[in-house]
């Protein structure tokens, strides 16, 4: 057998000393500031640490954050708030542009009908501080009706009352905290005003005056012309299409009612909609034009319309 060398021995672990608190008060408070200050440390390079030009910045995002913040919660839903989920925001416009066939007059609509959107937006950053900052001060809420959100105007009060050596990291990475709400906040308003951007196209194109609608205005009973609504058109009331209705009888020809009723005894109510255009062209036209995404396509077709 070939001689093994001996094993070594394995070495025993010695505990590493904990550094011993300093006796003397000052030099006490000054490690105690200075074991805090690592706790807010950025690992990010060419992090800024000037007290004052954090606290100029951090003042002005918050008064930014705060009108955009009080113009979207007028579209959030107060009952849905949720941290992970998110919250329910909620918008009215005009969202397509619809080429149909006007089967009693033999021409071709443009319309667009009022329409209601709803989105989910993460506001996590709004209702909750990250850690290290919230093991700090005792957070307070805004009053009613957002108790759910962090008031972070109190917050930062109560912050710059800190000594300077805590202060300098922690506003930092509260900056950063208060910057990411200013790029949640944005994205929930850029959306809310899409139907805005929308209205001034039609507007410009087809020379109109719309303006956004309110909820109230979304759904109406139908008081249309004959010939308003084709037969795929559903009813707001009951859900059936305006075919499945009640007819009645017309120079000898079924035709359909502007207020008919369906079995649940309820009138026909509509969408209300606005004919941007009406061409002569009596050809069965039969498109659907996404205002957002389609208004090169919609220029094309109505420029070949008009030809």
């Amino acid at each position: 057998l070939t001689n093994m060398p001996p094993k070594k021995k394995a070495r025993k672990s010695t505990p590493k000393a904990t550094a011993k608190e300093p006796d003397e008060p000052l030099d006490y408070v000054n490690h105690i500031r200075e074991k805090s200050g690592k706790r807010f440390a950025s690992r990010r390079k060419n992090v800024n640490y000037d007290i004052e030009q954090n606290i100029r910045e951090i003042r002005a995002l918050l008064k930014i954050n705060a009108e955009i913040f009080g113009r979207c919660m007028n579209s959030a839903d107060q009952d849905d708030l949720n941290v992970d989920a998110g919250t329910l925001f909620k918008r009215c416009g005009f969202d397509v542009v619809k080429v149909r066939q006007n089967s009693a007059r033999g021409d071709t609509e443009f319309i667009t009908e009022y329409e209601r959107s709803q989105k989910y937006f993460v506001m996590k950053h709004l209702l909750d501080l990250p850690a290290g900052l919230k093991d700090v001060f005792v957070v307070k809420y805004q009053a009613e009706p957002f108790t759910r959100f962090v008031d972070y105007n109190a917050f930062f009060e109560n912050a710059i009352m800190l000594h300077d050596d805590i202060l300098e990291p922690f506003l930092a990475k509260l900056k950063d905290h208060i910057e990411s709400i200013h790029v949640c906040l944005g994205g929930i308003e850029t959306w809310l005003l899409e139907p805005n951007n929308n209205i001034e196209f039609l507007n410009t194109i087809f020379g109109k005056k719309l303006e956004i609608p309110n909820a109230a205005e979304f759904v109406k009973e139908c008081v249309c012309p004959d010939g308003t609504h084709v037969s795929s058109d559903m009813c707001m009331s009951c859900n059936r299409q305006f075919c499945s209705h009640q007819r009645r009888v017309v120079s000898g020809q079924y035709k359909y009612t502007n207020t008919c009723t369906h079995y649940s005894a309820q009138a026909f109510k509509c969408k209300k909609f606005h004919i941007l255009k009406t061409c002569d062209e009596s050809g069965k036209f039969e498109k659907t034009f996404d205002i957002a995404n389609d208004q090169t396509k919609l220029k094309k077709f109505l420029e070949f319309m008009a030809s």
